[in-house]
C-alpha cells in the first residue's frame, strides 16, 4: 500500500462497492502472537492452499490461520466481540479503504461506520511473555534495593567500643518486653485466603483501582490469591462491565463510575496501597466538584463566641 503524501488532497468517496454488497467492518485488536501468525501467512500465502477462516458464535468466536511451515496445521485464536458505542461513547470510527485506480491514481473510499470491535484473547505465548516481563521487573527491583558487602570492604575490620552501663542503672530502667515474633508467611496465607473468599468482581475492581493491568498480568496477579477456572472464564465478560480497554497498550483501566464501589479497608491492600488509593479517589471523585469552582472541602467554621461589651457604662 502506497503511503499518503503530506499536504496533498485526496478524494473520498462512499458506496464504491455498490448496493447489495455484504461487507461488515470491525475494529480488530490483535495480540503479538496473532499478528506474527498473520504476517507469516501473508509472506507465504501463495505456497499455502488453505485460507484463513473466521467464525462467530454470538459475542465470541475464533480465527484459524494456516501455518506456512506446517501446511496441514492452523493457529487458532479466540476473540470476543464488543460494541464500540457502549465501550467508548465519546467517539466513533469509519473504515477507509485505500486503492489505486486503473490510471494509477490513489483514491480513498469509506466502507462504513465501525460499530463493533474484535479483541483477540491472549494465548499461552502471551502469558509466558507476561511472566518473563514480571520476573524481569522483580529482578531489577531487587537488584536496585539490595546492597552487597564484599569481603575486605570498607565495613570490615572496624572495632566498635561498647560502654558498660553504670552500676545500678539497669535497676532504674524497667525491662522492655520483647514483641512476639510474627510468622509473615502464615499472615500472608491468611490474607490470601480472606481475599479468595470475596466476590470475584470485587477482587478485580480493587486490583484495577490501583493501576491498569494487561489481561495476562491481571490473571497472574489473581492467581496469587487463588483463581478458579470458572472465575477465569468469566473474566472477559466482567472486564467489559467494569473496565475500559486502551487501544494504545492493551491495558484495562477501571471505569470512573466503578470507583464508588472501592473499599478503602480492602484486606488485600497494604498501607502504601491505601495511601495510593486515597490520592486516586480524591482525584477521581472530587474532580467534578473542583471543576465547578469548589477547591477541596470548605474549612469548618467555629461557632461565634459571645461578644463582651467593653464599653464603660455611661457616667
Amino acid at each position: 500500500m502506497a503511503a499518503l503524501q503530506a499536504e496533498r488532497g485526496y478524494g473520498l468517496s462512499c458506496g464504491r462497492l455498490g448496493r447489495g454488497t455484504r461487507v461488515s467492518v470491525f475494529h480488530v485488536k490483535l495480540t503479538e502472537s496473532a499478528l506474527r501468525a498473520f504476517e507469516s501467512y501473508q509472506a507465504c500465502k501463495d505456497a499455502v492452499t488453505s485460507k484463513p477462516v473466521i467464525q462467530f458464535q454470538g459475542s465470541q468466536g475464533h480465527i484459524a490461520i494456516p501455518r506456512p511451515d506446517r501446511p496441514t496445521e492452523v493457529r487458532t485464536f479466540t476473540f470476543y466481540l464488543s460494541n464500540i458505542g457502549k465501550d467508548s461513547p465519546q467517539g466513533s470510527f469509519d473504515c477507509i479503504q485505500q486503492y489505486v485506480s486503473s490510471n494509477g491514481n490513489i483514491h480513498l473510499d469509506c466502507l462504513g461506520s465501525i460499530q463493533d470491535k474484535i479483541t483477540v484473547c491472549a494465548t499461552d505465548d502471551s502469558y509466558q511473555k507476561a511472566r518473563q516481563s514480571m520476573a524481569q521487573a522483580e529482578e531489577e527491583t531487587r537488584s536496585r534495593s539490595a546492597i552487597v558487602i564484599k569481603p575486605g570492604g570498607r565495613y570490615v575490620g572496624k572495632k566498635v567500643q561498647v560502654r558498660k552501663p553504670a552500676p545500678g542503672a539497669s535497676d532504674a530502667v524497667p525491662s522492655r518486653k520483647r514483641p512476639t515474633p510474627v510468622n509473615l508467611a502464615s499472615a500472608i496465607k491468611r490474607g490470601n485466603s480472606a481475599i479468595s473468599q470475596r466476590p470475584f468482581k470485587d477482587r478485580v475492581v480493587h486490583l484495577l483501582a490501583l493501576k491498569p493491568y494487561k489481561k495476562p498480568e491481571l490473571i497472574l496477579r489473581l492467581q496469587k490469591d487463588g483463581l478458579s477456572q470458572q472465575d477465569k472464564d468469566l473474566l472477559d465478560t466482567l472486564l467489559q462491565q467494569v473496565a475500559n480497554l486502551s487501544a494504545k497498550d492493551s491495558t484495562f483501566t477501571l471505569k470512573d463510575c466503578v470507583y464508588k464501589e472501592v473499599q478503602k479497608d480492602w484486606p488485600g491492600y497494604s498501607e502504601g496501597d491505601q495511601q495510593l488509593l486515597k490520592r486516586i479517589l480524591v482525584r477521581k471523585l472530587c474532580q467534578p466538584q473542583n471543576s465547578s469552582g469548589f477547591q477541596g472541602e470548605a474549612p469548618s467554621l467555629s461557632p461565634p463566641k459571645d461578644t463582651v461589651n467593653s464599653s464603660s457604662p455611661p457616667q
